[in-house]
């Protein structure tokens, strides 16, 4: 994934440029220590993913739609050089459950966007409970992380700020007991933490 890096290091500017963003918070994120983390974001525009990547130091993984690997060249790209995976929604895909939680328990850093889509409107949607059964089954801790804009449109050379919150302890999530997990509970609590921090700035 070195080419990955420098290549997310060469178009930064570009990037910043065309889509200005900030960041508050990044002292947030976890250090690399072993100890398991995912990332929970509010997804607003296609390039979120991007902006979570020039916003956080460490390497994000993600889960992306199994259309993105159709072809040697999108596969090369998207598997080889930033370790993302497919994910077959609706189809109980088992196996891309199984990839989310072995990168988390390698000490990787997985970015999920528990609504499972764009939101059309910008307005928090429900969670899905893919981020809380991942934190479940491997003790990780939760990083809410909140991405706004005005109107919520991510529009060329509109800034986007990009809001990293407190780590929320798989205790606080009430999924500490991983054979009766509340994971109602936990994907409620991690939109209420990313809708307190679109209000707070």
């Amino acid at each position: 994934m070195k080419f990955g890096r420098i290549l997310l290091n060469i178009i930064r500017p570009i990037i910043y440029l065309i889509f200005p963003y900030k960041v508050t918070g990044a002292e947030n994120v976890p250090e690399p220590n072993g100890n398991p983390v995912i990332l929970c974001a509010n997804h607003i525009s296609i390039i979120d993913p991007v902006f979570l990547l020039l916003s956080i130091k460490r390497h994000i993984y993600y889960m992306a739609k199994a259309e993105l690997f159709r072809g040697r060249l999108s596969t090369w790209f998207f598997a080889k050089q930033f370790g993302a995976f497919p994910v077959r929604r609706g189809e109980g895909d088992k196996d891309s459950l199984n990839n989310a939680e072995r990168i988390v328990r390698e000490g990787k850093m997985m970015g999920i966007f528990p609504e499972g889509t764009r939101s059309k409107t910008g307005k928090l949607g429900r969670a899905k409970s893919g981020a809380a059964l991942i934190a479940s089954r491997t003790g990780a801790s939760v990083v809410p992380v909140a991405i706004k804009t005005a109107g919520q449109k991510v529009r060329p050379f509109k800034k986007t700020h990009i809001i990293i919150g407190k780590a929320i302890s798989k205790s606080e999530l009430h999924i500490d007991d991983a054979n009766n997990p509340d994971l109602r509970f936990a994907s409620r609590l991690v939109m209420q933490r990313i809708a307190q921090l679109m209000e707070g700035n």
